[in-house]
C-alpha cells in the first residue's frame, strides 16, 4: 500500500493541474467558524458533469435529476450570479466578459480528503492513482509570466457619482440598501494559477477559500462568507455586512474591531440583510424555526474584521430538492440588497457589466445530500482562452453611506488580490 504520509498538497494540485482539465481544491484553512468551515478536499477529473452555457435555457428539474442520479457521490461546482435571470425575469441581461457557465457541477473521478492533517483517498480508484501522483515531477518553464495592470470599470469620480444617484433611489424609498460593485479587468499570459492560489491563501487565509478549474475557466477564491449550508434538515446562512481593516498595533486593532461591532451604520446594514435572509428561509422552513443564532458579531481574519450574522431554520421537507432551495435563496441578499428584486434590477442598470461568477456561489454536495456553498467574493476569475482576469469589490449603500468611504472599502477588499503583484513581470510563472 502507498505511504499516504508522503502526500503533499502542492503535489496533489500540481498533478491535477497537469493531467486534468477539471479539478477543485476546497480549503477551510482549519479556521474555527460557527457551523464549521470548508473541509479540505481535492477533486480531479470528471466522472459525470452538468453544465449550462451562459445564455442557454434549462429546466430546473434537469439539475435535480443530475443530483439525484449521482447521490452517494461528492459533487463540486458553482452557480453563476446570472442564474438570477432564471429565477426572476429581468429585461436587461448583461454579458460576462469571462463567459463562465451558468451552472457547472461535476462528480470528481478522483477525490482526496484531508483528515487529521493527512490526505486520504476517498475510494479505491483514488488510492490507485497515488503512485502516479507521488512519482510525478513537474518542470518549470523559463518563460516569465506577464499581466497587465487591472483597469477599474468605474473611475473614482464615476463611482462617487453612481453612489450619489443610488442615494436618490434610497431617498424615494425604492430601496433600503444595495450592494453596488466595481470590476477590475486585465490581460495576462503564462500565469501559474496554482501558485497564485497559494500566494493569495498565504496572504488572506479564509474559511471558504477555493481553487477551481473547469476547462478554460478558473476561480481563485479567498472568500470569508458562507452562502448556504444544509446539514440534515437544518439550513444555515451567514451573511457578511460590515468590514474594517486590521491594525498593526494590538490595542488599535482591538479598538477597530470594537468600533465595527458597535457601528450603528454597519449594524443597520447587516440587520437589513438578516431580515431579508429570514424572509427567504421562511419560504423553506417550518414555521417558528427560523432564528438568528448570532447577530452582528465581529470576526477577525488576516487582513480584515468582518461583521457576520448567522441565521438558521429547519426545512419543512428534509428531502426538498436542491433547486427549490436555490430558487428561494439565490442570489444571496448580502450581494444584492433590500428589497432583493428591486436591488437586482438597479444593479443590472448601474453596473453595466455582468457580474458572471462574482456574487455567485461555489461549493460541494456531500454523498448524503448535505451541502455547503460559499459566496464568490475576494476572488480572482480567469479565462485561459481569452487570457483575461477579473476581480470585483462592492459595498452596501444606504442613506448613511459616505461615497468616498465606500470607495475606500472596495480598495480594502481588493487589497489581498492587489498584493499578489500579478501585474509585475515574472511574479507568477506557468508550469508545464
Amino acid at each position: 500500500m502507498t505511504d499516504q504520509s508522503n502526500i503533499d498538497t502542492q503535489q496533489l494540485l500540481s498533478y491535477a493541474d497537469h493531467h486534468f482539465d477539471t479539478f477543485s481544491y476546497l480549503n477551510g484553512n482549519v479556521i474555527a467558524y460557527p457551523h464549521g468551515a470548508f473541509p479540505e478536499m481535492i477533486g480531479m477529473g470528471v466522472k459525470a458533469t452538468f453544465e449550462i452555457a451562459p445564455h442557454n435555457d434549462f429546466a430546473w428539474e434537469s439539475l435535480d435529476c443530475f443530483i439525484a442520479t449521482h447521490q452517494g457521490h461528492y459533487m463540486i461546482g458553482y452557480l453563476n450570479y446570472q442564474l438570477k435571470n432564471k429565477i426572476e425575469h429581468f429585461p436587461l441581461t448583461l454579458n460576462d466578459p469571462l463567459n463562465f457557465a451558468l451552472v457547472q457541477l461535476y462528480v470528481p473521478q478522483y477525490l482526496f480528503i484531508k483528515t487529521n492533517n493527512n490526505w486520504k483517498p476517498y475510494d479505491k480508484d483514488s488510492e490507485a492513482l497515488l503512485p502516479h501522483i507521488l512519482a510525478f515531477k513537474k518542470t518549470t518553464l523559463n518563460e516569465q509570466g506577464e499581466a497587465s495592470t487591472a483597469k477599474e470599470h468605474f473611475s473614482h469620480d464615476e463611482y462617487i457619482g453612481i453612489v450619489n444617484r443610488i442615494k436618490q433611489e434610497l431617498a424615494q424609498g425604492n430601496i433600503y440598501e444595495i450592494n453596488f460593485c466595481n470590476s477590475y479587468t486585465g490581460s495576462y499570459k503564462n500565469l501559474d494559477y496554482v501558485n497564485v492560489y497559494g500566494l493569495l491563501n498565504a496572504i488572506s487565509p479564509m474559511p471558504f477559500s477555493a481553487l477551481h478549474k473547469h476547462e478554460e475557466h478558473i476561480v481563485i477564491s479567498a472568500s470569508p462568507e458562507r452562502f448556504l449550508q444544509k446539514k440534515g434538515n437544518k439550513i444555515t446562512s451567514q451573511p457578511i455586512k460590515g468590514t474594517a481593516s486590521r491594525k498593526a498595533d494590538p490595542l488599535e486593532d482591538l479598538a477597530q474591531r470594537q468600533a465595527l461591532e458597535n457601528s450603528l451604520k454597519e449594524r443597520t446594514e447587516n440587520i437589513m440583510i438578516v431580515d431579508l435572509v429570514r424572509n427567504d428561509l421562511s419560504k423553506l422552513c417550518v414555521g417558528g424555526t427560523v432564528k438568528v443564532e448570532e447577530l452582528c458579531k465581529a470576526y477577525t481574519f488576516e487582513k480584515v474584521h468582518q461583521l457576520i450574522s448567522t441565521i438558521s431554520g429547519d426545512l419543512e421537507q428534509a428531502n426538498l430538492s436542491f433547486s427549490e432551495v436555490i430558487k428561494a435563496m439565490f442570489p444571496m441578499g448580502s450581494m444584492t440588497g433590500a428589497p432583493k428584486y428591486k436591488a437586482m434590477q438597479l444593479i443590472d442598470e448601474l453596473e453595466q457589466v455582468g457580474r458572471g461568477l462574482f456574487s455567485g456561489t461555489l461549493g460541494y454536495i456531500a454523498p448524503n445530500g448535505d451541502f455547503d456553498f460559499n459566496v464568490i467574493i475576494r476572488s480572482l476569475l480567469l479565462n485561459e482562452k481569452l487570457r483575461i482576469y477579473q476581480y470585483h469589490a462592492g459595498s452596501a449603500i444606504t442613506m448613511a453611506s459616505d461615497a468616498e468611504l465606500e470607495y475606500q472599502e472596495c480598495s480594502l477588499k481588493t487589497l489581498p488580490i492587489r498584493m499578489l503583484g500579478i501585474s509585475s513581470q515574472g511574479s507568477v510563472v506557468r508550469d508545464q
